[in-house]
């Protein structure tokens, strides 16, 4: 175990620092004392750097998938944070996003032999979801079998692998060559599987090798620095009036994005090399979409008392939601870019995905220290500083909102 002491004179890695999680990681590594200087920030070349803009770090653009140009990025560092992920939910996706997260993953964790910790940034999306519906998931929550076939058929199957040996075997035949023509096309949830593959990955590189890398898995993330706009979606669009409804059943376990950028930094700290480690917010802050979209809603009223913010009522039931995704994903078949909604999203969300942070509590000794409410509205008065409101566009994806 490591001291804060230990770490702030230090040099620091961080993978994806110009990311919405990255971003808050390289600031809580400056306010623990680790000079900007120290800390080299990976991203993708043209990516977005204004999270981080206002910080003298070294911002050195590489493509991962470039395995060669790895190394040299690495040198003279001992501590990485891997924060590079593509978190799309469409079926235009699927492919990029596999050869990111997995080819990525493997690309920049075979490059870090001799290095002293490795804190990889994984998702609770790599696991399964706890029954009965409504109940907190933890580490152990396997995203392969369910020991209770009655349980099986009532809790969904979210992943396409039935054991860690099959997604392992169809990882390296993409990765051999071996895979068959249009492999992506055998992904389902490209996100979920894509991550689990990955993580299966870490585990066996730990294994053979015993990689010191630790795995952090966070939950749904809101807050100041979401500049590409991810779960910041929910609050534009509410802010905007133009949410007409959310589909039924579902829900998140939800974290101020400090709080997780304070468990990255534990974990580096006080991690055990090859343990997972949920990293979300309180429990009473694991909300059902209704609730969630309603607080949301209550804050920018709040913001906004000029202004009549409607509160998303019309609920969708799973059924129906399933079949607009499924017209929505054949008519992006003849356009360019993917409908924010699709087979894949309502899968996704059509069940809680609720988890517990007590492991990371116990053995790192971290706890949340931020509400949702205090997230929300953190975001709101960084959006209007940004002057993101009545964007049509999503910022560096050039999406329609």
């Amino acid at each position: 175990m490591l001291s804060i002491q230990d770490l702030t004179d230090e040099k620091f890695i961080v993978a994806g620092g110009t990311g919405f999680i990255g971003s808050r990681v390289v600031r809580k590594l400056v306010a623990e004392g680790v000079q900007p200087q120290n800390i080299r920030v990976l991203y993708y070349p043209g990516s977005l750097t204004t999270a981080i803009e206002d910080l003298p770090v070294d911002l050195y653009p590489i493509d991962i998938l470039k395995k060669e140009s790895i190394p040299k990025a690495l040198q003279g560092f001992n501590y990485i944070f891997d924060l590079i992920g593509n978190t799309a939910m469409d079926n235009k996706s699927k492919k990029i996003q596999w050869l990111v997260n997995v080819e990525g993953t493997r690309n920049l964790l075979e490059a870090c032999e001799g290095m002293e910790r490795i804190v990889y940034t994984s998702t609770v999306d790599t696991l399964g979801r706890a029954y009965p519906r409504g109940a907190l998931g933890n580490e152990n929550t396997s995203p392969y079998v369910c020991e209770n076939p009655q349980i099986g058929k009532l809790v969904p199957k979210l992943h396409s692998f039935d054991s860690p040996e099959e997604a392992l075997e169809f990882a390296d035949a993409i990765h051999d060559g071996t895979a068959p023509k249009k492999w992506w096309k055998k992904i389902g949830i490209g996100y979920f599987d894509s991550k689990l593959a990955a993580q299966e990955i870490i585990n066996r590189m730990h294994h053979d090798t015993d990689l010191p890398v630790i795995s952090v898995l966070p939950t749904l993330n809101f807050g100041p620095g979401d500049d590409l706009i991810g779960s910041g979606l929910y609050l534009l669009r509410i802010q905007s009036n133009s949410m007409p409804g959310y589909i039924k059943g579902g829900g998140f376990a939800v974290t101020h994005v400090d709080d997780q950028a304070q468990g990255h930094f534990l974990a580096m700290l006080k991690g055990k090399p090859g343990e997972k480690y949920i990293i979300t917010g309180f429990e009473d802050d694991c909300l059902y979409m209704k609730d969630m979209l309603r607080i949301i809603a209550e804050i920018i009223q709040e913001k906004e008392p000029d202004r009549k913010i409607k509160i998303p009522s019309f609920g969708i039931g799973y059924r129906t939601a399933w079949f607009f995704g499924a017209m929505l994903d054949f008519l992006s078949i003849f356009r360019k870019k993917p409908f924010p909604i699709g087979r894949a999203s309502v899968r996704a969300g059509s069940y809680p995905s609720f988890f517990t942070y007590r492991k990371a509590e116990r053995e790192l000794g971290y706890s949340p220290t931020k509400t949702f409410r205090q997230a929300i509205a953190e975001m709101y008065d960084y959006y209007k500083q940004k002057n993101y409101f009545g964007l049509k566009n999503r910022i560096g994806l050039n999406e329609k909102i």
